[in-house]
């Protein structure tokens, strides 16, 4: 096909073809492990190519033979271990391939193409990458068009809360003035980074007192957005937040791990909550069952899920299992067990955050954050 794409964008595809081929979509279990007597058989999957171009493979109701039809029009079929030999050999070469982007062999690329998968990331719909009808032997029901999306470990751990310009816990800060701005701002390591913590400290050092006093304006939501998604989750979520920020860079709080970031957050009850060993994991479970619906920090979000099934996850291995957020308690201890904090670079697209700025003869000064999951 002469498409190159990293090594977590050929997760895609992969996973599509070796669900097609096993014909069945393990759950993980509460740590993301593959549980073997519990599955779901797949009956139909569906890619959305393009926005004018569906491409769906369905089983022959007595044939381990899977047909493709494009727009709804039959194309070609293909036996099922063919899609299994595909996958065994996407497994073993995506992992081994070298650079940001890659090609992969010949032969994969013509049975790509031979069975309609032009597109390597298909176009997502509501956040889902494919939709599966699949027949759920616990429960003998048979679920029709299913949204998943595709999270693959041959590559950089995935993405659930991207980093905006409106994520910034933003401070105003006390006892500041110009030339201490400047030399705040004129603060950078041997390599020419910010060094974020390095300019807390200064700011500490230097007799400031910072006031947290909420969020950036989102351009398109007009307002606060991400203070209000998180007032609509609970209205303490902000003040947690900006704590977990606050205990990395200006307490040097090493671990990332959200469960252990929120047992800081459990001592010091900074919300003065009663059981707090109860509300606050229960608080930071909502927050990422949210970001993985599809809140984010820059749009209004409503409270309603952008994907009605789960998330499929490639692992390492090559193994695929499904976190079926239907049983939500399983899925968000799943995401709270293995969720991180990821600090991005403090450019434009982030907020600028770590340099001191001045507005209406106030300063300000603010701390970014992304979570990403193992």
């Amino acid at each position: 096909m002469s498409i190159k794409a990293n090594k977590g964008e050929w997760g895609e595809p992969y996973a599509a073809i070796r669900i097609l081929g096993d014909g069945k979509l393990y759950i993980a279990d509460a740590n993301g492990n593959k549980n073997p007597s519990e599955w779901m058989n797949v009956l139909e999957l569906i890619r959305h190519e393009t926005a004018s171009r569906i491409v769906s493979y369905r089983y022959k109701a007595e044939e381990v033979e899977i047909d493709v039809f494009v727009n709804n029009s039959y194309v070609t079929s293909f036996a099922a271990n063919e899609f299994i030999k595909v996958a065994d050999q996407l497994a073993r070469e995506i992992p081994q391939k070298k650079g940001n982007s890659f090609e992969i062999s010949d032969a994969l690329s013509d049975f790509m193409r031979e069975i309609e998968m032009l597109h390597i990331k298909a176009k997502s719909v509501d956040k889902s990458d494919i939709f599966l009808t699949i027949l759920d032997p616990r429960a003998s029901v048979m679920r029709e068009h299913i949204g998943f999306s595709i999270k693959s470990e041959f590559g950089q751990n995935p993405t659930l809360f991207n980093t905006a310009k409106s994520s910034a816990v933003v401070y105003e800060v006390l006892n500041m003035n110009d030339n201490l701005m400047d030399k705040i701002n004129s603060m950078f390591d041997d390599k020419g980074h910010v060094p974020v913590g390095g300019r807390c400290d200064a700011l500490i050092s230097d007799g400031c007192d910072l006031k947290f006093i909420g969020f950036p304006i989102a351009s398109n939501a007009k307002c606060a957005a991400f203070k209000e998604n998180l007032d609509l989750i609970n209205p303490r979520l902000a003040e947690v937040i900006e704590r977990m920020l606050w205990n990395h860079f200006f307490n040097h709080e090493s671990y990332v791990n959200l469960e252990a970031v929120t047992q800081t957050i459990i001592k010091d009850n900074p919300c003065m909550l009663t059981r707090p060993e109860e509300k606050y994991p229960y608080m930071i479970k909502s927050f990422l069952y949210a970001a993985y619906c599809g809140m984010t920090a820059s749009t209004l979000w409503n409270g309603n899920s952008q994907v009605n099934g789960g998330f499929i996850k490639v692992k390492r291995t090559g193994e695929v299992v499904a976190h079926y957020a239907l049983e939500s308690d399983a899925f968000k201890s799943y995401l709270y067990k293995n969720c991180y904090l990821e600090f991005p670079s403090t450019s434009e697209k982030h907020g600028f955050y770590a340099n001191v700025y001045k507005e209406d003869g106030k300063y300000y000064f603010r701390l970014n954050f992304q979570i990403r999951y193992r």
